[in-house]
Order: structure tokens, then sequence, then C-alpha cells
């Protein structure tokens, strides 16, 4: 009876899955791919690896593969978790853009998958609020270089420098010791 229960069990999750050939998206990302590029993320955005446009347009596009495993597979058991974890990356980055997606995903979670431990961490994170947060300060791209200065078409009253003096080794001499000035 207890080999049936798990059969049934096994079969449930097999159908609500999506299977790891299955690729989402447009950067067609399989379930495996979309859980890594959130960690890889959050980790190169954390050491400064990523400035925060670059991390955000990485994340929504990992994000983009997430909807659509959503959609296909509504009752995947890897979606709380996953969803919350690319929520917790839109609150780490900058923006009223990243913040209002975070906040969008935290709502999924808690509204789809009601008894998760994720809709519950959803839930208190939403009550405490999710603020935007400003451009990092590690971040701030530096100010163009000053444009050269173009060579002049006039020739300059500059006089050409006297060269100096060099000296020249003596056949006998085994170094040639610079001149103190």
């Amino acid at each position: 009876m207890r080999f049936l229960l798990g059969l049934i069990v096994l079969v449930a999750q097999a159908l609500t899955s999506a299977p790891g050939d299955r690729y989402f998206g447009r950067m067609s990302m399989s379930t495996l791919r979309i859980r890594y590029e959130t960690m890889q993320l959050k980790k190169r955005y954390e050491t400064h690896q990523l400035l925060p446009q670059d991390a955000e347009h990485l994340l929504i596009l990992t994000d983009d593969a997430f909807q659509e495993w959503a959609r296909d597979y509504p009752h995947d058991p890897w979606l709380p978790s996953t969803g919350y974890s690319i929520a917790r990356l839109y609150e780490e980055l900058p923006g009223t853009h990243a913040s209002e997606r975070a906040v969008a995903l935290l709502v999924y979670v808690k509204l789809h998958f009601p008894t998760s431990r994720y809709a519950r961490l959803s839930r208190d994170q939403l009550h405490r609020g999710v603020r935007t947060r400003p451009y990092p300060s590690w971040a701030v791209t530096p100010p163009p270089a000053p444009p050269t200065a173009a060579p002049s078409v006039t020739p300059t009253s500059v006089s050409p420098a006297t060269p100096a003096p060099s000296p020249s080794p003596t056949k006998g001499s085994r170094s040639i010791r610079p001149i103190a000035r």
C-alpha cells in the first residue's frame, strides 16, 4: 500500500513538474538554468562584477523564462522558491522598475502557493515593504574623458629646445655615469 501511495505521488509530481529538457523564454532556459542564473546573477552583482543595469537586464531575461515556465507548469514545486529568489534579487537592484517587479513576484508567490514556506516569506516581506534602492556609489560610471586638444594648424611661438650635450664614452671607460645637473 505504501509503495502504491509513493508511486501516485511520484506520478503526480511528474505531471506537474516541467521536464528538464524543456526550455523557456527568449533565452531558451531550462528550469535548472533559471535557478542557476538567478544564483549567479546575485553573486556577481553582490561582488560588483555586474553593474546594476547589466544585472537587471539579465534578470529580466531570466524572469521572462520564469514567467513562461509558470504559465506552462503552474503547479511545479520549484516555482515558489525560484520566484521568491528572483524577487529578492530584484529587491537588491536600484530603481522603481526593479522594486515593482519584486513586489509583483512576491504577490505571485503569495497568491499561487499559499501553503508554501515561500508564501509566508513573501507575505512577511510585503508586510515590511519593498523599498526603492538608490543607485549604489560603487557603480557610478566615471565621467567621460575631456576631449584632447586637436593639433594646431598655425605654428606656435615656442622655440625648439637646444639639445643638451651628452657624454660620450671614452675608450677605457666601462660605464656611463649620468651628469648631475
